[in-house]
């Protein structure tokens, strides 16, 4: 027999950076979008993971959240994270990515240590870092190469630099 998945409740926020949500469950977060250029686009990702657009009462903190970070001024790094299921190796590097604190970057190998892997399972960490369901919340923006350089991110480079920028671990642009 089988039994009905949790509902999970979606939250969209139009801000500074453009529209961003999250889906939660009872425990918190379980999945994060990125910045979208339309509310279309990001609920659309939102209902892709199941969610649905019923009023949940955390509605109002999670959007006062979404547009004080956009804007640099709330961080994220507190708020209960669901994480969904996932490998052992995914799980360990999900919560990691929480102790890189704001405003700091740490690099893929840094990580990797971190987690008690091997320097020869970067790759396989980068991977979970790339598979991150809640990001920004999780905040995978912050693993850079270790020369200092930006890699990899789902939402793009100039993304990943924008909220590096908004945490002030990067100067922010002039252009």
């Amino acid at each position: 027999m089988s039994t009905k998945p949790e509902p999970l409740h979606a939250v969209v926020a139009e801000t500074a950076l453009g529209y961003a949500g999250v889906a939660l469950s009872r425990s918190g977060i379980r999945y994060a979008t990125l910045f979208h250029t339309t509310r279309e686009s990001c609920e659309g990702e939102l209902a892709a993971h199941g969610a649905d657009f019923d009023p949940d009462a955390r509605a109002e903190e999670l959007i006062a959240l979404l547009k004080g970070y956009a804007l640099g001024e709330a961080s994220l790094d507190y708020y209960p994270v669901d994480t969904p299921p996932g490998g052992e190796l995914q799980t360990r590097v999900w919560a990691a990515l929480r102790d890189v604190p704001r405003g700091e970057t740490r690099s893929y190998g840094w990580l990797t240590r971190h987690v008690g892997e091997p320097m020869g399972a970067a790759r396989a960490v980068g991977a979970a870092v790339g598979s991150n369901p809640i990001p920004l919340w999780l905040p995978c923006h912050r693993i850079i190469g270790a020369d200092g350089s930006l890699h990899g991110f789902g939402g793009g480079l100039a993304m990943k630099q924008a909220l590096l920028e908004v945490e002030g671990a990067l100067p922010k642009a002039l252009i």
